[in-house]
């Protein structure tokens, strides 16, 4: 997307958008931080009831809605401009059966990990909160900064704050065509956890 973020697409998550794909049947989906919408546009080829896409930038959602249009005309869609931690926090408990955040980097330097982790957290806890009983949460960190290890205990303290069970069912990282050079850790950036929510 010409003066978007990146290369738009982000194919390091391509494998983890089908993966949600093959969950998405017959649910109704929230992509959060969604950009340009591949998380949820993988939910709608694979069968999901309704997809509802946030995201602060007005601009993003307009390539969402032309994505939407060539490809799911009859779909349940809604698009929302706005920022999604307060989407989350005005949204009703037990709403969405499957939810997708997947935020960008809020640890672009090591100097912010404490910050990050605190808005990784209140992210999550929110979701917990409003996500039914026996949906699916699908959690992201793409900061270089944040552990896997530092993902689990966020997402671990954040389901304890919401007072939900979780089991993590995949752990997801970046596709194979985005390899780790062994003597460079930091390329292992990219960190997930599908989780199953009584």
């Amino acid at each position: 997307m010409e003066g978007g973020q990146k290369t738009g697409y982000f194919l390091d998550q391509r494998d983890n958008r089908a993966l949600v794909g093959r969950y998405a049947k017959g649910r109704t989906v929230l992509d959060a931080f969604c950009y340009l919408g591949g998380f949820g546009l993988n939910a709608l080829r694979g069968g999901a009831q309704a997809v509802t896409f946030v995201d602060a930038s007005r601009m993003a959602l307009e390539s969402v809605q032309k994505n939407v249009s060539a490809n799911f005309q009859d779909a349940a869609v809604q698009l929302e401009a706005v920022d999604c931690f307060e989407f989350l926090r005005g949204m009703a408990s037990h709403h969405l059966i499957l939810i997708v955040l997947d935020p960008p980097a809020f640890a672009k330097k090591a100097d912010f990990v404490n910050q990050a982790a605190r808005g990784y957290k209140e992210i999550n806890m929110m979701a917990l909160k409003k996500i039914k009983p026996a949906g699916l949460l699908f959690t992201f960190s793409c900061s270089q900064h944040i552990s896997k290890e530092l993902f689990r205990t966020i997402v671990y303290q954040a389901a304890l704050d919401a007072g939900r069970t979780v089991r993590i069912m995949h752990e997801m990282g970046q596709a194979p065509d985005h390899p780790v050079n062994i003597y460079h850790p930091e390329g292992d950036y990219l960190k997930g956890l599908a989780l199953y929510v009584d």
